[in-house]
């Protein structure tokens, strides 16, 4: 029996390998914004910014709004919220339910995210929407990428641009995607396209803002006909768009080790937020998920097998257990950074070659490492997933529980050290 690392990046399926990818995922992230790993250094002069491009309204939800923070972080924000949907009507909507909620929310609260009227939510929409995301990503990025060449021509820069772009999908409680995006400018050598070129000096990180709303104002996306909605659904983002300037080195509000970090605790994440955990759904098990009348999680994934029945939307099936997203949750731009292979060809290599130290004698290398062998397996199965005792699991996930908490706990002082020596809280 060889045991053998699942190599899954979610955190619920397996924290062990979630902790690896969230760590390579922060290197990768990070390596854009800064240099190394070979990535050019220049990289960290190139204007920065990081946006979040948030789903439309499909209904009316419970939420937790807070107009000011007054906290340290937002993450374990102890703000008083205001009422979740506060009205001095008494509107009702056309089943009956009252449209207003005068509940401060908890963080904690199971209604955040959940319809006001479950009846009046558009679920279709919802989960149409997540199964067009990358269409939509696509042509904003194509479209920032143009506006800003039209300002490069009109000012007349030397070269063109590109725009490089690492970017995580975090899923809210109401089920929908939205994206949190690093977007880097880059200059672009049309006779050598896979050269890193210096930003233009005539482009600021104002220009790539102003390039950025306006195309996730102007970018829409039209879905094929479906018998539910003959003309298509329209595919556009929501108005709730931030954008904020990336600082290097830790001198601002916004930098590269806080957006780096917060993009790669996302990438660990799946459908947790909204109650629903699954493996791939099939027609014997999509009856134990799916529900017209169920809960919030149940009724999208009812509405990602009925629409998916037709085959111009066959993948909304195929990915009814995320909700109809059926993209990565961690991408990047060809030439944004390094690659999670080349982080794991790394690892593998320090591991085989490092020193074990004086205590442990010298590196010993097989006898015939300078000849060419083959090696030959007989063959190798599939076993299980998991431990083959109760014993050895309560072992191993015992001492992996108290490494994590060892390492979260020197990460944790180190950041202290890192805000105390700029004069910034803990975020």
């Amino acid at each position: 029996m060889i045991y053998k690392a699942c190599g899954n990046r979610r955190t619920s399926a397996c924290p062990s390998c979630a902790e690896i990818y969230r760590r390579d995922a922060f290197q990768l992230l990070r390596a854009g914004l800064i240099g190394g790993k070979g990535i050019p250094e220049h990289v960290s002069a190139h204007p920065a910014v990081f946006a979040t491009f948030t789903a439309p309204s499909f209904g009316s939800v419970h939420t937790r709004p807070v107009r000011r923070h007054t906290c340290a972080s937002k993450a374990h924000c102890t703000c008083k919220p205001e009422p979740c949907h506060a009205r001095r009507d008494t509107e009702t909507c056309p089943h009956g339910r009252k449209l207003a909620c005068f509940t401060r929310h908890r963080r904690d609260d199971p209604r955040l995210g959940q319809p006001i009227c479950p009846d009046c939510y558009d679920y279709a929409a919802a989960v149409v929407w997540n199964n067009n995301t990358g269409e939509l990503w696509r042509r904003t990025k194509q479209a920032i990428e143009r506006h800003l060449n039209q300002l490069a021509r009109h000012r007349g820069l030397a070269y063109g641009v590109r725009v490089s772009h690492g970017k995580a999908a975090e899923t809210q409680a109401r089920g929908a995607v939205h994206f949190h995006v690093l977007l880097r400018l880059d200059g672009l050598d049309e006779l050598d396209p896979a050269r890193l070129l210096p930003s233009p000096p005539g482009l600021t990180a104002a220009d790539l803002e102003d390039a950025i709303r306006h195309a996730a104002t102007a970018i829409t996306h039209l879905t094929p006909p479906h018998p539910v909605m003959p003309s298509g659904w329209p595919i556009t983002w929501g108005t709730e768009l931030d954008v904020q300037v990336i600082t290097m080195r830790g001198t601002g509000t916004v930098t590269d080790l806080m957006v780096a970090s917060y993009l790669a605790k996302y990438s660990t994440k799946g459908t947790e937020v909204t109650g629903h955990t699954s493996a791939r759904l099939t027609p014997a098990t999509i009856e134990l998920h799916a529900d017209a009348t169920g809960t919030h999680a149940e009724r999208l994934i009812h509405a990602c097998w009925r629409l998916g029945s037709h085959p111009e939307f066959r993948s909304l099936q195929r990915w009814a257990h995320m909700l109809g997203f059926g993209g990565h949750f961690l991408t990047k731009g060809r030439h944004y950074s390094i690659t999670f292979a080349a982080l794991r060809v790394a690892r593998i290599t320090y591991r085989r070659t490092q020193d074990p130290g004086p205590e442990h004698g010298p590196i010993r290398t097989a006898d015939h490492a300078a000849e060419e062998t083959t090696l030959i397996v007989g063959n190798l199965t599939y076993a299980a997933t998991g431990w083959k005792t109760t014993g050895d699991a309560l072992l191993a996930n015992t001492a992996a529980d108290q490494a994590r908490k060892r390492r979260e706990a020197g990460n944790e002082e180190l950041t202290g050290q890192y805000d105390t020596t700029t004069g910034r809280q803990a975020a």
